[in-house]
């Protein structure tokens, strides 16, 4: 199973025509906010560079993909998932529980 840490690698085409940040572990709305200044900081750092996000080893859930999409197609990233669609995954609604405990 896939850790649920994500973790981010940039990497270099040889030519230099692209960089690539890929990305394992799980991809959440939150960590979504920690990947946005990594493709920001890569694109400004590239010189021009294209930048891909490759999140086919990673596992997306299904409501970061929604706003990933909206932020590849603002940013004009291209974003990389598996062949297959096995690699999102619909979660339960994350909706506020609250307990009450006795005192």
């Amino acid at each position: 199973m896939a850790s649920e840490k994500l973790s981010v690698v940039v990497r270099v085409d040889v030519d230099g025509e692209q960089i690539q940040i890929a990305a394992t572990g799980r991809v959440t709305t939150s960590s979504l906010q920690g990947l946005y200044p990594v493709v920001q900081r890569t694109k400004s750092l590239g010189g021009g560079l294209g930048v891909e996000m490759d999140l086919s080893q990673a596992t997306v859930d299904e409501d970061a993909l929604d706003e990933l999409k909206g932020y590849a197609a603002v940013h004009a990233v291209p974003v990389r998932l598996a062949a297959e669609p096995a690699n999102v995954t619909a979660l339960p609604s994350r909706s506020l529980q609250t307990t009450s405990r006795a005192a």
